[in-house]
């Protein structure tokens, strides 16, 4: 038996009851190939991916309303073919890559550390836009739905391939601006900002004590934890 509630964990109340609906729920939605269709249908859309890793139009607008470039130079997902799918089957394109994290295929492959950075990039800058401007994100990124597309033309960089959407999620845009803030404010190095942006996203509790947030976040920039990495772009990227 669990209690309705489960007390404190790491300092945060938590809800044993909660815990295992929620559970339930992401179960039952990772089983179904009908949802799992949906979101990689949407994702491709927002990005503007199509068979083949052709560039179609972007469904997706910036945060100042102007249409959004395809993101096809340098990102991939399998084409989903909806009118074929169903709750039990799903039909996507046939999509070969090397495995992100399998460090002797891609030097076999002859992905160099400027590669490496370059897509470690592609990744964080697919996910700043699927926060900001998508408002809709895959949920489930490690390494097994992450892949590394390599071509023969030496001239041009791999490409980053999203597999696996039976996890993906919505944001409101309070959510979506708050998630923007925050990576503002931590390369701004400002504490206020960020519980500001915490706020704005509804993730803090109604009684919290934002006195004592700020002063954590604040010890968290003073001593270093958080730090930010300038470097610059490379020549070719397309992102």
């Amino acid at each position: 038996k669990f209690g309705g509630a489960g007390g404190k964990v790491g300092g945060v109340d938590q809800s044993w009851t909660d815990i295992i609906e929620n559970a339930e729920t992401i179960l039952y939605r990772e089983i179904n190939y009908q949802d799992e269709a949906e979101n990689a249908i949407r994702f491709a859309k927002d990005f503007g991916l199509g068979l083949g890793g052709t560039s179609v139009r972007s469904t997706a607008k910036s945060v100042n309303g102007e249409k959004l470039e395809s993101a096809s130079e340098w990102l991939r997902v399998p084409f989903t073919y909806g009118d074929l799918s169903s709750e039990k089957f799903l039909v996507m394109e046939f999509v070969p890559s090397i495995k992100v994290s399998n460090d002797a295929k891609l030097d076999s492959a002859g992905i160099t550390q400027e590669d490496r950075e370059y897509l470690a990039e592609a990744l964080a800058r697919s996910y700043l836009r699927q926060f900001v401007t998508n408002r809709f994100f895959s949920t489930d990124p490690h390494p097994g739905n992450l892949g590394v597309e390599v071509f023969n033309d030496e001239d041009r960089p791999p490409r980053l391939v999203f597999y696996d959407f039976g996890q993906a999620c919505t944001l409101s845009k309070d959510q979506s601006l708050g998630i923007l803030e925050v990576i503002e404010s931590i390369i701004d190095l400002d504490a206020k900002k960020s519980v500001s942006a915490f706020n704005r996203m509804g993730v803090l509790k109604d009684n919290a004590d934002l006195d004592k947030v700020l002063a954590k976040v604040q010890s968290n920039y003073d001593s270093g934890r958080l730090k930010v990495k300038k470097r610059k772009v490379r020549n070719s990227a397309k992102y």
